[in-house]
Formats: C-alpha cells, structure tokens, sequence
C-alpha cells in the first residue's frame, strides 16, 4: 500500500487555502483603510486644536495654514496618502477669520473629496 496524498485530496487542501488567504487579504486591506481614515480624523483633531488656540491669542482664526506653524502646530499633518491633502478653508474674513472648515478625504464611506469636516465650534 503507497502512502501519500491523491491529486484530489491536494486540489481540495490548495483551494481551501487559496480561499482562506483571500479572505484575510480582504480583511487585512479594510483594516488598513481604517487605520489611515483613524490617522486622518486624529491629525485633523490636532489642526483643529491648534486653530483653537490661536483664536484664543489672536482673536480670530487664520486667513492661512502657513500662519500657525511653528507657533501653533510645528508641521502641517500630511494624509497618509500622498496624492491627498488636509485642506484649510477659513471663511467671514476681515482682519481675522470667524469661522473656517477643515476637511479630508476617508476612504470607507466615503462620498467624494472632503468626506469628512469638521467646522469650527
């Protein structure tokens, strides 16, 4: 008697496998997305944060991104997909802006660019 697997029995253990892997591949790639849609929703907390406290001092917030660093925020967070961006939109501006919107692009559940706001409180 030969001891051994049939062509069969391998065929079905390849496919088992091949189906199990495509899963957690699957999975693994959704966890991912989550992760940077997490990291985007964080760094705009700090930008948000920072614009706060320059309102506090200034009396307003800035008419640009460029006017919080390195006072307020030492880097302008960058999305973890370089083809992306933060964007900064302040708005009612005379000497000082009012009020603003800060936006990024998520990637689950998202509806186009600027998916995800956050406007000032």
């Amino acid at each position: 008697m030969r001891k051994g697997f049939s062509l069969v029995e391998l065929l079905v253990a390849l496919s088992i496998m091949a189906l199990i892997m495509g899963a957690s591949l699957t999975a693994f790639d959704a966890s991912k997305k989550s992760a940077r849609d997490g990291k985007r929703k964080a760094d705009l907390e700090s930008i948000r944060s920072a614009l706060e406290i320059y309102r506090s001092d200034n009396g307003g917030y800035p008419a640009n991104k460029d006017s919080l660093s390195p006072d307020y925020i030492t880097i302008w967070p960058v999305d973890p997909i370089s083809t992306q961006s933060y964007i900064y939109t302040p708005a009612t501006c005379s000497t000082t802006c009012k009020t603003y919107t800060l936006c990024a692009t998520v990637e689950i559940g998202s509806t186009g660019a600027c998916s995800y706001v956050t406007k000032n409180p």
